[in-house]
């Protein structure tokens, strides 16, 4: 009876770790088929995420903008600048004489503006863009920024590395992790510091430049082709292309961004001309031509 009873038992014993290994088959099975919807829940994305930004963007960045931005702080005050956009208003501006015009992208193509400072963070092969900025002489100031969060977005170093061009570090919003919600505006921050810290971009390199504006500490700083509302570019600089994103998007940051210039920096008059989707965000005013 009790070698049955042993025979029996280890048998029993057997089944149930069969039993067991078909469970712990399904278990990795189904994790397998699921690790992007359980990494997702449990916040293992966000965290490498965040660990990727520390060792790749926020370190470089804390002596990269060093290096950089000190002898900006403060550098504009008593003056007014223009921060140019690349809406379709911004065919409604009419150059302002005897200011600082910061500006980005295609907006450097405005024949009847000349730029004291300019940015661009994105390559994506354009060559006549970066052969416009770095011919255009040495009153520029010419800041190309490392972002290789998007595709094809990451600048060739032998363009960012040259003497006559100020590098600097972006942190990009992955929206693939963060989404587009409202809810998740609480979300959008902006560095208190740009001397240590990368600039923050959610999806458009225009806040950079403002934040660099405010930065420099003007009286007053004009907010142009900021129009937040529907698609596409300027014509005066711009016919070959549609920007497919929807701009309304691009106003919750900008109000995050408001939020932020109003502590930070509540000295400085901020207006916003022809806004459409900005409109309320900052000062607005209208110009002649231009339907509010």
């Amino acid at each position: 009876m009790k070698k049955l009873s042993y025979a029996g038992h280890k048998f029993l014993e057997g089944d149930r770790m069969l039993k067991l290994d078909k469970v712990s088959e399904n278990l990795w099975s189904f994790l397998e088929s699921n690790k992007k919807k359980i990494r997702h829940i449990v916040g293992t994305d966000i965290i490498i995420d965040r660990l990727a930004m520390i060792t790749d963007i926020y370190m470089p960045a804390m002596v990269q903008h060093q290096k950089v931005f000190p002898k900006y702080k403060g550098i504009n005050k008593g003056k007014t600048v223009v921060v140019t956009g690349t809406g379709p208003t911004f065919d409604y501006y009419n150059p302002i004489s005897n200011v600082v015009h910061m500006g980005l992208n295609d907006a450097i193509f405005r024949e009847d503006i000349r730029y004291d400072y300019f940015f661009v963070c994105d390559y994506v092969n354009q060559v006549k863009l970066f052969e416009k900025i770095l011919n255009y002489g040495d009153d520029l100031v010419k800041f190309m920024g490392i972002n290789y969060r998007g595709k094809n977005c990451l600048i060739p170093e032998y363009l960012r590395d040259r003497p006559d061009v100020e590098m600097f570090y972006v942190d990009s919003y992955d929206y693939g992790l963060y989404g587009r919600r409202f809810e998740n505006t609480r979300k959008f921050v902006f560095p208190l510091d740009i001397s240590v810290s990368p600039f923050k971009s959610y999806a458009t390199s225009l806040y950079i430049v403002f934040q660099f504006a405010l930065w420099t500490h003007p009286d007053k700083i004009y907010l142009v082709g900021a129009d937040c509302y529907g698609t596409g570019y300027a014509s005066k600089i711009r016919t070959d292309a549609k920007d497919e994103f929807d701009a309304r998007w691009y106003i919750r940051p900008w109000r995050k961004l408001a939020e932020f210039a109003k502590a930070n920096y509540p000295d400085i008059e901020i207006i916003s001309i022809n806004p459409v989707g900005l409109k309320g965000v900052f000062k607005d005013e209208y110009t002649q031509g231009h339907m509010g």
